[in-house]
């Protein structure tokens, strides 16, 4: 039997092996009981905390967005570090007990036994995540979830945890110690979730540079005038009073200099990361993904944040500035609010919106999806580690470490 031969008799009886191994114990149903719990009090916390951070009850506002976004993190989180936990000493553990030798002895090929391994480890993996599945419908009740979003966006969670189980079954058959094929594959999971926004981080100073920009307010010389006038009047006021309204009238577009960053060249590096992967492949309520910005503004979703983020990043830099509208805020009549992405908009003392620039904010829309281009990666990383795993259980062995055990 060739080592890439696969039959269902061969992987059920694996998968059938491994599982029985991994619950054998009643450590198995207390760690689940525990999880449970955990997972229960951490949901609690996120539903008190979004009440509290809205303030106001549940009737004032619908907090399912913020909750459910907040505990697919935390489930997300939890679940690459339990997966390494089921394969990170599946094959080298084996071969350190001596019974992996038994199982390569029968006609199980070498792919149906790292198949099963790897079904297995995910399954196991898989019921920690099932049992969120009550909190992930609590926050359902709460409003504004809906059943398809849960079902993509878990599928992608599933789907995530499949890559570091394969990972992990890929280091464990290249060393030979658990404790190094456990602590690779850890760093592993560190590198894609963590390590990948430090570098993004600090290759941000390496591509801001200063640039020419076309800048909409008052000239240097107007503004220079404006700000003596201001200087002026609290000389001769110095009791208080109004100083001076901004001549906004006299906006103009002028060229300046100033430091960009062009974000757009290294925002693909998060692309590959799992909790980006997932943000940007949960679905949307519709009329949402025409203006993404308008979305996570008003419902403070921590999915639409971070997928607005990167692709806010993947957008080239705008070389037009708006000087003007923030001097708005001081005339009468006038209020100036910010978003949360540093837009300034001017509203009337009715409240109505007033576009007073003709610098044009291009909006963050999820038209080209990068989720697909992420998982993607992913997929082929931990193909890349299964097929390392197959390679090293086929048998006759070529070369192997000093100190290795085979039977």
């Amino acid at each position: 039997m060739t080592s890439w031969t696969l039959s269902w008799n061969g992987l059920r009886t694996v998968v059938e092996l491994e599982l029985k191994q991994r619950v054998r114990s009643r450590r198995w149903i207390w760690a689940l009981v525990g999880w449970f719990v955990v997972i229960g009090l951490i949901s609690w916390l996120i539903v008190a905390a979004t009440d509290q951070v809205r303030g106001g009850g549940a009737s004032d506002y619908s907090a399912g967005a913020m909750a459910f976004g907040m505990i697919t993190y935390f489930v997300l989180g939890m679940g690459l570090v339990i997966a390494p936990a089921f394969t990170a000493t599946s094959i080298n553990g084996d071969r350190s007990a001596g019974t992996l030798a038994t199982l390569q002895a029968t006609r199980l090929s070498a792919l149906e036994l790292a198949t099963g391994k790897l079904v297995a480890a995910w399954l196991a993996a898989a019921v920690f995540l099932v049992v969120a599945l009550p909190f992930i419908a609590w926050s359902m009740l709460l409003g504004n979830i809906s059943f398809w979003q849960v079902l993509v966006t878990f599928a992608v969670v599933f789907a995530e945890v499949a890559v570091v189980c394969a990972i992990g079954l890929g280091w464990s058959a290249l060393v030979s110690r658990p404790a190094g094929s456990t602590f690779l594959t850890y760093f592993s999971v560190v590198v894609l979730t963590a390590i990948t926004v430090i570098v993004v981080g600090m290759l941000a100073l390496l591509v801001t540079r200063p640039e020419p920009v076309r800048v909409w307010g008052l000239n240097p010389a107007d503004d220079a005038a404006y700000q003596l006038e201001v200087e002026r009047y609290w000389q001769e006021h110095p009791e208080g009073g109004d100083e001076p309204p901004p001549p906004v009238t006299k906006c103009t577009w002028y060229d300046d200099t100033e430091s960009v960053s062009h974000l757009d060249q290294i925002w693909w590096i998060l692309a590959a990361n799992p909790f980006v992967v997932v943000a940007d492949a949960a679905p949307l309520p519709p009329g949402s993904a025409a203006n993404l910005s308008d979305y996570r503004q008003l419902n403070s979703d921590p999915l639409a944040l971070l997928r607005w983020g990167v692709r806010r990043m993947a957008i080239p830099p705008a070389l037009e500035r708006d000087r003007c509208t923030p001097l708005y805020d001081s005339l009468p009549g006038y209020t100036v609010e910010w978003d949360n992405g540093g837009t300034p908009r001017v509203y009337t003392s009715g409240g109505t919106l007033v576009n007073v620039s003709p610098v044009q904010v291009q909006p963050v829309n999820v038209e080209n999806p990068i989720w697909p281009w992420g998982l993607g990666a992913n997929v082929l990383l931990g193909a890349v580690f299964f097929w390392v795993a197959v390679r090293r259980l086929s048998v006759p062995y070529g070369t192997l470490p000093s100190g290795t055990r085979v039977a």
